[in-house]
């Protein structure tokens, strides 16, 4: 009996240890935030959206569009047929030129032939032998009609129609392969994944600021899918090209606003602002720029904007981080230089594309010099660097002289040198790069702390509004890549940077099958100015290079940056014929 007494007691005991134990399970779990239990989870599916977000748009862009269109031919008499894929067209003794005339009598850059609006012109550029259409002589230039002769000095050639109406070039089988990529990738799917990722990353800041949360966080976000959805619909409607451009940056604004709530809340609204008008600028350009002779008059309305801008900048300017680079209208400050890299690549584009002469080449000389001692006088090294970099790449895509872009290359060096001795800020700049561990506490303060929190942020971050570094200034600007690898994790900060290169590897892609040297031109510009802001904003933050105040294109916090960010994708896109696959 005595047993079972026992027994039945050490089962009661077991019991009652048992509940404590559940009790004690459940106090536990009740101290626990729920806000915990969402990063912890949150973390791990952020970087799986963002490789998918990234694949989804990548692989549609590789595929090669694997036709020219054809315009024309230029036929040599009983000999050969020359496609015309481009609607300007170059003639001369020149290995850069579209169609290459080696006869001694024919000069370098001799003729442009150009095709618009249903009809041909051929244009003289200043050649020795001259040009002529049916025999005559033109001065200068001459509408040409389909089986009119073309004497080039001498050499003859018929201009035909193509054979069935905008006629294609055979499939290039190299890069047939390349054409499969992406077929079966529907860009409804992938908005799909960029707006969940923005709809999970706004909740987690919310739940991050626990009794400080901001309502105007998830309704921001929600504007801006609201906003990108209606984009979508009205491209989808209006447009059968590719939309992974778009798609890729709705992915970087969506992290540029989850940047300002975590660092600068209170501007989440004015940031949402500039993303806005960014999209419909850039949806605006699209419309202008099919159009070139519309495009080509644009360059003097932005150049002319571009010059009142700068003197309005060297006049009224305010001096932030030592340069002097704001203009404060009262209700709203902005970033003048911003905006001139529009009108920067666009009046080089349209002053370069057709014809290089020395008068041309002339006034882009003086539009850049001008451009690049406005910022050294405002001490904005960093800026003056990027134009330069935009200013080489335009003007070697339409002269390939290498030996004067040496001399120019040259002179600008001697500058910085001097800019680097005589202005003592931006010596000090350089004082510091390579050894900011010895500057920890003073020039070196920023970059310092900015690799101390890339590290403690791994691979998966700590999660929204959770870091550090939002205590250190310009974290949301120049030292953004800092916060994204805390925040959000390496994986999805190198991401973001290789989205930004992706633009540029796309531009570059797309330049042989461009319609028009213009677009070409364009996109290499603006490939040019993304990568420059890429490498001197990321390399700059981590010592590699000295740190210059420059803006990571889409990412970084600032309506002016914003704003010119959407408007340069627009060169890129314009230079894009692809159809999308369900086209």
């Amino acid at each position: 009996m005595s047993d079972a007494l026992t027994s039945v007691q050490q089962l009661l005991e077991s019991i009652t240890a048992w509940w404590a134990n559940i009790a004690l399970v459940i106090g536990n779990l009740a101290t626990i935030d729920f806000s915990d239990i969402y990063t912890l989870l949150v973390r791990w599916v952020f970087p799986v959206i963002t490789v998918t977000v990234f694949l989804r748009c990548v692989l549609p862009l590789l595929r090669s569009p694997g036709r020219d269109t054809v315009w024309g031919y230029l036929e040599v008499p009983g000999s050969i047929r020359i496609p015309l894929t481009h609607w300007e067209n170059s003639l001369g003794r020149s290995k850069l030129s579209d169609i290459v005339v080696n006869l001694p009598f024919i000069s370098r850059s001799h003729a442009v032939l150009t095709y618009g609006k249903d009809t041909w012109k051929i244009t003289d550029l200043d050649s020795k032998g001259g040009v002529s259409v049916n025999g005559q002589r033109i001065e200068k230039n001459a509408a040409v009609e389909v089986g009119d002769t073309i004497s080039l000095g001498g050499a003859e050639f018929r201009l035909l129609a193509a054979e069935a109406g905008n006629d294609e070039s055979p499939l290039n089988p190299r890069w047939s392969w390349l054409s499969r990529l992406g077929s079966g990738i529907a860009p409804g799917k992938t908005l799909f994944w960029i707006l969940l990722f923005q709809i999970l990353g706004a909740f987690q800041l919310y739940l991050s600021k626990a009794e400080e949360a901001n309502p105007n966080i998830l309704l921001a976000v929600l504007a801006l899918i609201a906003a990108e959805y209606l984009y979508y619909i009205i491209a989808m409607r209006f447009s059968r090209r590719c939309l992974e451009l778009e798609m890729l940056a709705f992915f970087l604004c969506g992290l540029n606003l989850l940047v300002v709530a975590a660092d600068v809340p209170y501007q989440i609204y004015k940031q949402l602002a500039a993303i806005i008008i960014g999209i419909v600028i850039f949806f605006a350009f699209q419309v202008v720029l099919r159009d070139l002779e519309q495009a080509r008059k644009l360059k003097y309305v932005l150049a002319a904007g571009a010059i009142v801008l700068l003197v309005l900048n060297l006049v009224f300017g305010e001096v932030r981080f030592g340069a002097r680079n704001w203009i404060n209208l009262g209700f709203v400050t902005f970033q003048p230089m911003e905006l001139i890299k529009v009108a920067f690549v666009l009046a080089g584009t349209a002053t370069l594309d057709r014809l290089l002469t020395t008068r041309n080449i002339t006034a882009f000389i003086a539009f850049a010099g001008t451009c690049v001692g406005a910022l050294i006088i405002n001490r904005d090294l960093g800026t003056a660097v990027v134009f330069f970099g935009a200013f080489l790449v335009i003007a070697f895509m339409r002269s390939g002289d290498l030996r004067t872009i040496a001399y120019i290359t040259s002179a600008a060096v001697l500058g910085a040198l001097a800019a680097v001795t005589f202005m003592p800020y931006v010596a000090s700049r350089f004082e510091a790069w390579g050894n900011v561990w010895q500057y920890a506490n003073s020039l070196g303060y920023q970059q310092t702390r900015t690799m101390i929190a890339a590290a403690s942020g791994g691979l998966l971050g700590v999660g929204g509004g959770n870091g550090f570094l939002v205590n250190i200034p310009a974290a949301d600007t120049d030292l953004v890549f800092g916060l994204l690898c805390e925040e959000w994790g390496l994986v999805i900060a190198v991401i973001a940077v290789l989205i930004i290169v992706f633009f540029s590897i796309v531009a570059v892609s797309l330049m042989r099958d461009c319609r028009s040297s213009f677009y070409a031109i364009a996109a290499s510009g603006t490939a040019t100015i993304f990568l420059l802001q890429t490498a001197l904003n990321v390399f700059g933050s981590v010592d590699l290079l000295p740190l210059t105040g420059i803006t990571l294109p889409f990412v970084s916090n600032g309506g002016s940056s914003m704003i010119a960010s959407w408007s340069l994708l627009a060169f890129i896109k314009a230079a894009d014929n692809r159809s999308r696959p369900d086209g």
